[in-house]
């Protein structure tokens, strides 16, 4: 079975953050793991100080997107403590959603593509990356929450370790989980 993207939905960065670092003891590196957020304050800090504006640019991607704003730029906020973790973050607009924090390889990806005014949104992005439409949508309610998603590929050995680190660390999208894993933590949560 090919490897499968599987997604955390985070309502604080914390919890976010102790995903990363347990998929870090999991053995994936930074650059295995995607995050997005929508984090105004941390968005309009990261145009102060760099002089990005993230709509300024004719494709919807701002001047960084892509490239990455720098771990400087990001180093407080909802964010700071994340994208330490992981890799360079980068702006990107959004249509229906605005601005977003995303670092990772997904978010890479994305930003290459052209994602943003110009190139049709989140969920038909996440869908070319290979995550299913409905999750896509799914997803993009989240964000417009102001929710953290955490993404990363995974063989088919690993998914079950990648989703019970998510459930522990408080994820909100345990329902777009399989169903033998909800059984399985329900089981393990009585005991």
């Amino acid at each position: 079975m090919p490897n499968k993207i599987i997604g955390g939905v985070f309502a604080v960065a914390e919890d976010a953050e102790k995903a990363i670092n347990e998929l870090k003891i999991q053995g994936y590196q930074s650059e295995d793991i995607s995050v997005f957020a929508k984090d105004k304050d941390q968005v309009n800090k990261i145009e102060d100080e760099t002089g990005t504006s993230v709509t300024a640019e004719k494709d919807g991607r701002g001047k960084n997107a892509g490239k990455g704003a720098g771990i400087g730029a990001v180093s407080g906020g909802v964010l700071g403590g994340i994208v330490g973790l992981i890799a360079e973050a980068g702006l990107l607009a959004i249509p229906g959603i605005g601005p977003l924090v995303a670092a990772g390889p997904i978010a890479t990806t994305l930003a290459g593509l052209g994602i943003g005014a110009g190139g049709g949104g989140i969920v038909g992005a996440l869908v070319g990356v290979g995550i299913p439409e409905e999750q896509a949508k799914e997803y993009e309610k989240y964000l417009k929450d102001n929710k953290v998603i955490v993404l990363v590929e995974v063989n088919e050995e690993n998914q079950s370790d990648v989703y019970r680190n998510f459930i522990s660390n408080k994820t909100e999208n345990s329902t777009m989980y399989p169903e033998e894993i909800l059984i399985t933590e329900n089981r393990t949560r009585d005991l």
